[in-house]
């Protein structure tokens, strides 16, 4: 039942359009108002070959890690486009929620999700704490971070990086958004990853910029709430978890805080 502390509020979602229908669904029935404007356009790899290469050896690896739903995706997609089935061998491991859903979609068993949803909270699972000799395939997207294919390695891993899709800037005209903006539409952006908010704040270029000063920005992560002030702005409202349900909690405690100063 939604508390109606979102009710009409103007939140810009800026997750990519395949992937924005929980998010905006979550904020409809907070009765919000979702503006989509996706700040990263997901595409295909440029070569399919390091992706096709481990599909074709994952009864070799202990571990298979799929680090977003957009790894599942072309990963899988890929596995089936090719007529492969998915081996007994490797244990499947989900940097979060959503992923492992993704996953159990596609008909997967996933045996590790961290409680906490991110790259850290995987890393803290006992099952990845004793990798001496066993062989990792990292299902990633390009730009993402070196964290776990680091640590990992460290551990002594093996550690393959498959190059699942990548992530492109996307050619979408800001100037819808800037007038809702101007006429006070717009009450808060989410912000999914650092990649989406750089994208953002180059999109939205120096009228939008400054303008996000005062604007509330809730960030999915602390990794993206570096990126956000990094750039000069003021701190964002970070959700405890990283996922819709997450953004949605920030969003509530954004909204509230609001309330009680306009009560004093």
């Amino acid at each position: 039942m939604s508390s109606g502390l979102l009710q009409n509020k103007g939140v810009v979602v800026t997750r990519p359009r395949e992937q924005a229908g929980d998010l905006v669904d979550a904020l409809k029935a907070a009765a919000a108002r979702p503006i989509l404007f996706p700040a990263v356009q997901i595409e295909a790899p440029e070569n399919w070959q390091s992706l096709d290469d481990a599909l074709h050896r994952l009864d070799t690896f202990d571990w298979v890690i799929f680090t977003s739903r957009n790894a599942v995706a072309f990963a899988l997609s890929r596995l089936q486009s090719r007529n492969l089935i998915w081996p007994q061998g490797p244990r499947v491991a989900a940097v979060g929620r959503e992923t492992a859903k993704a996953l159990r979609e596609f008909g997967l068993q996933v045996d590790l999700v961290p409680t906490k949803f991110s790259s850290e909270g995987l890393l803290n699972s006992t099952e990845l704490a004793e990798m001496q000799a066993r062989h990792v395939a990292l299902f990633v997207g390009d730009q993402g971070r070196e964290l776990l294919e680091k640590v990992l390695g460290e551990r002594g891993a093996q550690v393959d990086k498959v190059l699942c899709y990548r992530r492109t800037l996307p050619g979408a005209n800001p100037t819808p958004l800037l007038h809702a903006w101007a006429r006070g539409e717009l009450d808060a952006v989410t912000l999914t990853s650092p990649e989406i908010f750089n994208n953002f704040y180059q999109m939205i270029g120096g009228l939008g910029q400054r303008w996000l000063k005062n604007t509330p920005l809730i960030a999915i992560s602390p990794l993206t709430a570096e990126a956000i002030t990094a750039v000069g702005l003021p701190e964002p409202w970070v959700a405890e978890e990283a996922s819709t349900e997450g953004i949605m909690a920030a969003l509530e405690v954004w909204a509230k805080s609001r309330e009680q100063v306009a009560d004093v």
